[in-house]
């Protein structure tokens, strides 16, 4: 009798739009598909046998972490997320089926010029990442794209209003001065 005991642990990135200095709402996930799997390497049940890594692009920066998402200071900045776990009748930390993790980033978008690639990703070491059942899924794109400038609509009217004014006022002036001179 063969007993299936695969999982497969599958991230989901986003695909964010806006205008420099916009907020914006990177809503990261981690799904857990398959057998239970006991989470944690070691019996004092301290190190978890996973966790979620996220980097975001150069350019944006974050205004708001979700609470179990730590900021790693490094050459490039990224955060680490741990995951809930649900005991089971052994007080054996497990993951389940069906187990979902939401991540909800704020990011404001400061410089354009840099938006390059980010990612979230399962970090594992490699013995636990062969077990992963689709590998394909263990890593997601986060991308932001600048989408127009700021708005200079009112910005454009007032400087084509007082350019305007400007020329009315020299043209009105020079008719007073001819009329002078006449």
């Amino acid at each position: 009798m063969r007993v299936d005991s695969s999982w497969d642990i599958e991230v989901t990135g986003a695909a964010l739009k806006g205008k420099k200095g916009e907020t914006v709402t990177a809503h990261l996930a981690m799904d857990f598909h398959g057998a239970d799997v006991q989470a944690q390497r070691d019996p004092e049940n301290s190190i978890p046998f996973a966790r979620i890594r996220v980097q975001f692009p150069r350019g944006v920066t974050v205004l708001k972490s979700p609470k179990q998402c730590g900021n790693r200071v490094t050459k490039r900045p990224y955060y680490q997320c741990e995951y809930n776990l649900y005991t089971n009748s052994y007080d054996v930390p497990m993951l389940r089926d069906g187990y979902q993790e939401a991540f909800p980033f704020r990011l404001r978008i400061d410089d354009t010029s840099e938006l390059t690639g980010g990612s979230i990703r399962l970090d594992a070491p490699a013995e636990v990442l062969q077990e992963d059942a689709d590998h394909a899924n263990s890593t997601a794109r986060i991308t932001v794209e600048a989408v127009g400038g700021p708005d200079r609509t009112a910005w454009a009217v007032a400087a084509g209003a007082g350019a305007l004014a400007v020329t009315g006022l020299l043209a009105a002036a020079l008719l007073r001065a001819r009329r002078r001179a006449d």
